[in-house]
């Protein structure tokens, strides 16, 4: 009896499931008078020298409206104010390791940069760690199985990478026997679904990730440089991010200059009375408009990701619509959709055959690059909805090696 009293203690500490290898120090580095030439993306500072800035490369937010960073000359202050209604602000104080922590407010979490583990609970992010060179720096995420990514992939075979996956996106004992340096916790509309503050009560590093709620799609592929801030990498994240914005506002132009905008339907029927879609302020509906569409709810002011609207509402809007942009994922084809809720049927869209969703290469549940891949490929994200929207406008090649949208057949 005694054993087994002691197998939900042993789970619970994470002993019986996680061992992480042991953490090996960054090298310190003597930085002079004239400061850096880079960032120092894997190394601390042997001796502090007040004043000397230690981020010759810098970043800024300039299309995410929930995230800022302002830079002092040793450590970063990051804020995020959420754009959904929770009444929150966060504040982040990252540190360059080897230097003194500042004088902060009592609700300011400090971090040491560069950090070395990472843990997500949003696969959002994974795509991302790879544009980014940090694949090695992560042991952990919420559902393993169902990642994409190559490099990825092949860390989760060699064992490196631990599943999270429990209630609210992770487990908070398996969080916490990883010992990370920052858990990336899935920020929800819904406060209650929120696992930040308990995290923040037990010692773990919490940052709230909520790319899934920008207003933009530029906004949300900003959300690298999060990462960027957290391993100093901030010359990389621009000029990644720099190529993106490039190619999205050049396809957004051309998509302005379609002679038509239909009507767009997006999300799908669940039960009998509700549809699940997302916010008319929520970057999904921006790329619907500058892909030269107008998403059926385009005037609902929440940017939420994840809406609950009643079914007549969204018929009576949506009913006519000539093109469904996103659709319950894993669907064979239009006529599975409406078996799997006849009220899929009563769209004009799934009547004629053009329902498109964005599950290319999808293996099962959650798994397929939209989910993992598509945060930083906006870009490739508006190429596909134009054309889906607009197959007769000209459009330059798209070079691509993870389509995200299929049309159903």
């Amino acid at each position: 009896m005694r054993r087994l009293q002691l197998i939900p203690l042993l789970l619970l500490c994470g002993c019986m499931q996680i061992a992480p290898p042991p953490r090996a120090a960054w090298p310190s580095v003597v930085v002079g008078v004239d400061g850096l030439s880079d960032n120092l993306d894997a190394a601390c500072v042997a001796e502090h020298r007040p004043g000397v800035d230690l981020f010759p490369h810098k970043t800024t937010f300039t299309h995410s409206v929930q995230l800022q960073v302002s830079y002092g000359p040793h450590y970063k202050r990051v804020r995020f104010t959420p754009s959904v209604g929770t009444g929150e602000t966060l504040d982040y104080l990252l540190v360059q390791c080897g230097t003194p922590v500042p004088a902060h407010g009592p609700h300011e979490q400090v971090i040491q940069v560069p950090i070395q583990r990472l843990v997500t609970g949003n696969a959002a992010m994974l795509g991302a760690l790879d544009e980014l060179g940090l694949v090695d720096r992560l042991y952990g995420a919420e559902n393993t199985r169902s990642a994409t990514v190559p490099s990825v992939r092949e860390r989760i075979a060699q064992g490196l990478v631990h599943d999270m996956w429990g209630y609210g996106h992770a487990s908070i004992e398996s969080v916490m026997a990883v010992q990370a340096d920052v858990y990336l916790s899935f920020y929800s509309a819904y406060p209650q679904g929120n696992m930040h503050p308990r995290l923040w009560e037990l010692g773990v590093r919490a940052i709230a990730q909520a790319d899934h709620h920008e207003t933009h799609p530029l906004g949300r592929a900003e959300w690298l440089k999060l990462l960027a801030l957290l391993t100093n990498r901030e010359a990389l994240a621009n000029a990644r991010f720099d190529r993106i914005e490039a190619q999205y506002l050049r396809l957004a132009a051309l998509a302005a200059t379609a002679p038509d905008r239909p009507l767009v339907m997006a999300g799908f029927a669940a039960g009998r009375d509700t549809v699940e879609t997302f916010g008319g302020r929520n970057q999904r509906a921006r790329l619907i408009h500058d892909a030269g569409g107008r998403f059926a709810l385009a005037d609902d002011a929440r940017s939420s990701s994840l809406v609950f609207e009643r079914f007549e509402k969204v018929y009576a809007r949506a009913a006519d619509a000539p093109v469904w942009l996103g659709t319950l994922g894993g669907q064979a084809s239009v006529r599975t959709l409406v078996d799997a809720n006849p009220l899929h049927g009563w769209f004009r869209a799934a009547r004629e055959g053009r329902v498109f969703a964005w599950d290319q290469g999808y293996t099962g549940a959650w798994a397929y690059p939209f989910q993992d891949q598509g945060m930083t490929r906006p870009h490739v994200q508006l190429a596909e909805a134009i054309r889906a929207l607009h197959p007769g406008l000209p459009l330059p090649p798209l070079v691509t090696d993870t389509p995200f949208l299929r049309r159903l057949p």
